[in-house]
């Protein structure tokens, strides 16, 4: 059997968006997926002051993190893409300016509003949440790591994830931006942001080339829009059955919910397992 690259998305596909956990089945299949040769990495557009510990610790042999800005391969760095000083600090003057609020994350710190208003923002913010007794399944906090404020002297992160109502101005923050970013429509009302040039995919097809590997033994597993680069780039791309409807038809196989055993009924599908 060919040995493939399988990377994954973290919340609602290793992660259930719900119940917060990790099901056992997930954790199992990605110990033997790797146990068989096959190598595991996260994909994710979480940065990394909030991969979570509980995750990483199952065991991947890298991260695709930031929507394809940092790359790490078995603990080593291979890309890190930041923002410069002017532009970050420009960034975050503006979120007061057009009343935006949001996370802005990096590597090391999460810069938030001094008093978030959105209510998913005032969630990350008062997190970690506390453990809860959920058996064999893993329950990772969602760590907003070393949090900072927009007003902190040094700024330090590399994308965005912004949610507006009708006191903001995203349409002139968009306009502003849209030439540097791309602005990933996750609801009616959360944009998440990336810089031009970087994506799931193209960090992906940077971790082939640094290993010789050929995109053909590829493997996606997503839930949302912003795993569509990811999926439209693997081999094979598998949606979450309770994911997000509008990338059902962009992808080779829908597989059942994370909490019913989703990713490993895909793998055995597919005959990686």
């Amino acid at each position: 059997m060919e040995k493939y690259l399988i990377f994954f998305d973290i919340d609602g596909t290793i992660l259930d968006n719900e119940e917060q956990v990790v099901p056992i089945s997930t954790i199992e299949t990605i110990k033997s997926l790797r146990k068989a040769g096959h190598q595991c990495f996260i994909c994710t557009g979480r940065c990394r002051d909030i991969w979570p510990k509980e995750i990483l610790d199952i065991g991947f042999d890298g991260v695709v993190g930031g929507c394809g800005t940092h790359i790490i391969y078995h603990d080593e760095e291979l890309l890190h893409h930041t923002l410069s000083e002017d532009l970050k600090r420009e960034i975050a003057d503006d979120l007061v300016k057009y009343h935006i609020d949001g996370v802005l994350e990096g590597s090391a710190h999460s810069y938030f509003h001094r008093e978030p208003w959105m209510p998913t923002v005032v969630g990350f913010f008062k997190t970690p949440r506390p453990k809860r007794d959920l058996g064999k399944k893993v329950s990772p906090e969602f760590e907003a790591g070393r949090i900072e404020f927009l007003d902190a002297e040094v700024l330090d992160f590399d994308k965005m994830a912004l949610w507006y109502d009708e006191t903001g101005d995203m349409d002139g923050f968009k306009k502003k931006y849209e030439d540097r970013f791309d602005f990933i429509e996750r609801d009616p009302t959360f944009y998440e942001i990336v810089p031009k040039g970087f994506s799931k995919a193209t960090g992906i097809e940077f971790v082939l080339k640094h290993l010789g590997v050929d995109r053909k033994y590829t493997m996606g597993f997503g839930d949302s829009t912003n795993d569509l680069p990811m999926l439209e780039y693997t081999e094979i791309s598998v949606a979450m059955g309770d994911g997000n409807p509008d990338i059902f038809d962009r992808v080779d196989y829908v597989t059942d919910a994370v909490m019913n055993d989703g990713i490993e009924k895909a793998i055995r599908h597919f005959g990686l397992l």
